[in-house]
């Protein structure tokens, strides 16, 4: 086969054109050969077909028009197609000799090779075939969508360059009055091309016409100057002085041409190992492919993740496109021993590199950029600034020509680069750290030990820096299992020790930006002090309002801090105003707590302490119209604190805090006494809360160490709150006697304390614990006691809760209008005090009531109602109660499968709160609805789940569910 690109598209077998079918089919396969041999992912073929917006038909016209090809491009000999399907893509594949564009450029470093011999004649002549194989503009005809048209600017931009060397061959054969009238068109075609210039003033020069030359610089330096804003190159001003002293060398070719002729080749190798990133190398194609200015792509990402290999690989994968070659430099901006280069010094080197004369070059910076960015004028120079501080060491470095590219590493967004695409360069897939760390200790090993090697890469954090150190280190221990060195990794206090082999290390890498801030400013140093405390508190979430705690300063100034420490790569963002710490720079953060003074760092920890305490109260005052078992705190709240205000507030204060809330708990439990009791005071003050949002694990590790801490520090009070909480917890998950003991050792400590208020507390869940035991006449007398009591204090909340949980017994001792009657009172008393969770728990009783008179009807409405208000509270136990009376409603009325989804979300919402009985009643009304559904075999199963539940916890036997659903 024969592809022709240079020219109309033409694609030919044994001599004839193959038709390619629709403009589309045909651009399709434009597309693919202008890479082929490689999978081009769908995504980026269809960016080269359609322009924004694309068809929403675009897939599968993608899809048509490859199946179309693939009939097409089949090879007469054994009739396999060309075109063949690889993993999100389509691949071309073109032998050697195939493409026309192919043979261009081999023609033409064929041409360059033989002049670099002193063969002119041939390189003339191997130039000028390479220029033949151009019958028109490249896929002339075709309509091009944009990234097609710029890619094609890339290869007009190689045959400029051809025209130039196949022109000085001539001149250096003695040509030149021939090619005067060339030269002349080619400048007023390409104003810009400096190497141009300098042919015509040379070819004017030798023909005589000095007048010509001199007029033709003149002529040159006002273009660059109007349309650049440069001055000519140093070379092409050396030319026109020759021209003016009639230098003998002009006679020959010009000396200062010679800088053209170079292919810079500065790039150091690829790394062998390198894996993945094939999205992010996709994504840069896209972006050259899509400007028709000198594209920037800037990289960065935090020390260690692979941005300086990543940027050396994208520079030798797009060799092609830059025929003139590659600068690299590491601009040493994150080096531990070495300062940041300068630009002056950096400009030095690639002019040099250019080929610039040393004594040519200016010292000046203003002057060397202006050197600099005229001797890459037309030259299609890939530049790697690897490993840059700021913006500012690279702006100078940036060239101003769009033959050119710029690949810059940074750990820092460079944000105010011109022209820069950035791209974050984040952490491996556990498949893609698992491959690194193949490739760099062998894959048989890793094969042999899957899920240590699995672990290693995890205790690495998957950043590919402390892969390559452990697959050094395993390469060094031929006899090591990796099981080994996952041991030596295990230990966090170690693990940075670990991470260290000959010139590799984590920790410099982290010690280098931390010590920037340390040894800075008083911003500076305070971004250094939050990042000791973020690590002496190992906070899993690490929020504005945590950090603001912990500094002692507003909200505000704590998110300035973070983004900060985000700009400097010690945090990651994870959403507005919630942030996270990769756990090799949390190590770190822990080693550098040290710094801290003790007494500077409890104080950091009461604070947070405090922040939560004040939290917690607010989310029981909104649920309880301004009331909260730890009360009121009576002081003025300082800046640092910014508790919620709404029930919307609250959500998400929790959903960002619970985490944090156990973390700082266990960390302040085992601290001094002081500290301690406040810890054991968060406890007691959040801990219904969380369950309630159904925060479970968190609420029951949180009671169980609070229950050990008060103990142990004598707080009498703190640990009856904690043996009620345990107790609330355990009820219907654990034996019915264990649950009894907390509460009877929690009011037998209350009666001491004579703490009336609790006591009453603590006497209505021991009567609903006894009511769901199914013991009505004790559970009556508890609930009666306790109402006594409430009435007594005067407390309207505290009154119209004992009512309405009270109802429920009064019902099933038969006394059905004093249930209402109570049910209807709380109500009242939460509607009149803007109780929100007292609402949803009342309305939620007094539909069980309603579904207990057989009032089914209205009972749906009331728990319809119910459901609303407890969505709003966020009261997840009243909500799953609500939803099993709903499920019974639904059932009575024959609507089976609203029943049925009623019953699996109050599954689902008692699996959140940890309550195995009301599970177990959620299973059995399953199974009740499949029978009456018809579906005998589910609900034989249904039954058969429900009752192994209710097998395992003895003694629960709540009437009303029994009603509902049947015997246990």
């Amino acid at each position: 086969m024969r592809f022709q690109l240079l020219g109309p598209l033409e694609v030919r077998i044994d001599g004839r054109p193959v038709p390619l079918g629709t403009v589309k089919q045909r651009l399709l396969c434009a597309a693919l050969l202008l890479d082929p041999n490689e999978v081009l992912h769908t995504e980026h073929l269809a960016e080269m077909l359609w322009d924004e917006p694309r068809p929403a038909s675009a897939a599968a016209n993608l899809r048509t028009y490859a199946h179309g090809l693939r009939q097409a491009l089949r090879d007469r000999s054994d009739g396999a197609s060309r075109l063949h399907t690889g993993t999100g893509g389509y691949l071309l594949e073109v032998r050697p000799g195939e493409r026309d564009l192919d043979e261009f450029e081999e023609a033409a470093q064929h041409g360059r090779d033989a002049r670099a011999r002193g063969e002119l004649r041939q390189a003339e002549a191997s130039l000028a075939h390479a220029l033949t194989l151009w019958r028109d503009s490249p896929l002339a005809g075709l309509p091009l969508p944009h990234p097609v048209a710029v890619r094609l600017n890339r290869l007009h931009e190689q045959r400029l360059m051809v025209e130039e060397e196949h022109v000085q061959a001539k001149l250096d054969l003695g040509a030149s009055a021939e090619l005067v009238g060339r030269l002349r068109e080619h400048v007023d075609n390409h104003p810009l091309r400096q190497r141009g210039w300098g042919q015509l003033m040379t070819a004017l020069y030798r023909t005589g016409d000095i007048a010509g030359a001199v007029d033709a610089y003149l002529r040159a330096r006002r273009v660059l100057a109007d349309q650049l804003g440069i001055d000519p190159s140093p070379w092409l001003e050396a030319l026109y002085r020759d021209i003016l002293d009639h230098s003998p060398a002009l006679t020959g070719e010009p000396q200062r041409s010679q800088p053209e002729r170079i292919v810079v080749r500065g790039l150091p190798p690829a790394v062998d190992t390198f894996v993945g990133r094939q999205a992010e190398m996709d994504t840069v194609r896209g972006w050259l492919d899509e400007t028709a200015t000198c594209p920037v792509v800037a990289l960065h990402g935090p020390g260690g993740a692979g941005k300086s290999a990543l940027a050396v690989r994208l520079a030798h994968h797009l060799a092609d496109r830059y025929p003139g070659g590659a600068l690299y430099v590491d601009l040493q901006g994150s080096d531990v021993d070495l300062p940041p280069l300068r630009p002056i010094d950096v400009l030095g080197r690639f002019l040099r590199a250019l080929g610039v004369p040393g004594n040519a070059v200016p010292g000046d910076v203003g002057e060397a950029t202006v050197a600099y960015r005229s001797e890459l004028a037309g030259r299609g120079v890939l530049v790697v600034l690897d490993n840059a501080r700021d913006a500012a060491q690279v702006r100078s470095l940036l060239p101003a020509d769009a033959s050119c590219g710029v690949v810059v590493t940074s750990r820092r967004m460079l944000a105010t680069l011109p022209n820069g695409r950035h791209l974050a360069v984040g952490l491996l897939s556990r498949a893609e750290a698992v491959g690194l760390l193949a490739g760099e200790c062998g894959a048989d090993r890793v094969t042999a030990e899957p899920d240590a090697a699995v672990r290693l890469v995890d205790l690495c954090g998957l950043l590919p820096l402390a892969i390559r150190i452990v697959g050094a280190r395993l390469v060094s221990r031929p006899g090591w299992p990796i099981a080994r060195l996952v041991e030596r990794l295990a230990d966090p206090g170690l693990r940075l020790n670990e991470l260290e082999f000959d010139d590799l290390s984590v920790r410099p890498s982290i010690a280098l930006t931390y010590a920037a801030l340390r040894d800075g400013g008083p911003g500076e140093q305070l971004c250094a002090r939050a990042f000791r405390l973020i690590g002496d508190s190992r906070l899993p979430a690490v929020t504005t309002r945590a950090v603001a705690a912990l500094l002692g300063e507003s909200p505000a100034r704590a998110e300035t801090v973070l983004e900060r420490l985000v700009d400097e790569r010690l945090a990651e963002p994870r959403e507005p105003g919630v942030y996270g710490v990769h756990d090799l720079v949390r190590l770190y953060a822990v080693e550098r707590a040290e710094d801290e003074m003790p007494g500077d760092r409890e104080a950091a920890l009461r604070r947070l302490l405090e922040a939560y305490v004040q939290g917690a109260r607010e989310l029981e005052r909104m649920a309880n119209a301004g009331w909260s078992p730890t009360g009121a705190d009576g002081q003025d709240r300082p800046a640092w604190q910014e508790p919620p205000q709404t029930p919307a507030e609250a959500v998400r204060w929790l959903a960002e805090e619970h985490l944090n809330i156990l973390a700082a708990f266990r960390q302040a439990s085992t601290a001094s006494t002081g500290t301690a009791k406040l810890a054991a005071e968060l406890a007691w003050g959040s801990v219904a809360s969380l369950r309630r949002h159904g925060y479970l694990l968190e609420a029951l590790t949180l009671v169980d160490g609070a229950a050990a801490t008060t103990e142990r520090l004598g707080l009498t009070l703190e640990h009856c709150a904690a043996l009620f909480y345990r107790a609330a917890f355990n009820k219907g998950t654990a034996d019915p006697s264990v649950v009894e003991a907390d509460l009877r050792r929690c009011l037998e400590l209350l009666q001491s304390l004579g703490d009336r208020d609790r006591i009453a507390t603590c006497l209505e869940a021991l009567g609903n614990l006894r009511h769901r035991m199914g013991d009505v006449s004790r559970a009556l007398a508890h609930h009666d006691e306790a109402l006594a009591l409430r009435r007594e204090s005067g407390r309207l909340l505290m009154i119209g809760a004992t009512l309405s949980n009270s109802a429920q017994v009064r019902l099933s001792a038969g006394a059905g209008e004093q249930a209402f009657a109570d049910v209807e009172e709380a109500l009242r008393i939460a509607r009149d005090i803007d109780a929100v969770g007292l609402i949803g728990a009342a309305l939620t009783m007094r539909g069980q009531l309603l579904c207990r008179t057989d009032r089914w009807s209205e009972a749906r409405e009331c728990l319809d109602e119910a459901l609303a208000a407890t969505d709003r509270s966020g009261d997840l136990p009243s909500r799953c109660e609500a939803l099993l009376s709903r499920a019974a409603a639904h059932l009575r009325l024959g609507r089976h499968a609203a029943a049925a989804h009623d019953a699996d979300e109050a599954g689902s919402t008692a699996v959140r709160i940890g309550d195995r009985y009301l599970l177990a009643v959620a299973r059995q009304a399953l199974s009740r609805i499949a029978g009456a559904a018809g579906d005998a075999g589910a609900a034989a199963k249904l039954d058969s789940d429900a009752r192994a539940l209710f097998r395992s916890l003895p003694g629960y036997q709540e009437p009303q569910y029994v009603e509902y659903f049947g015997q246990h």
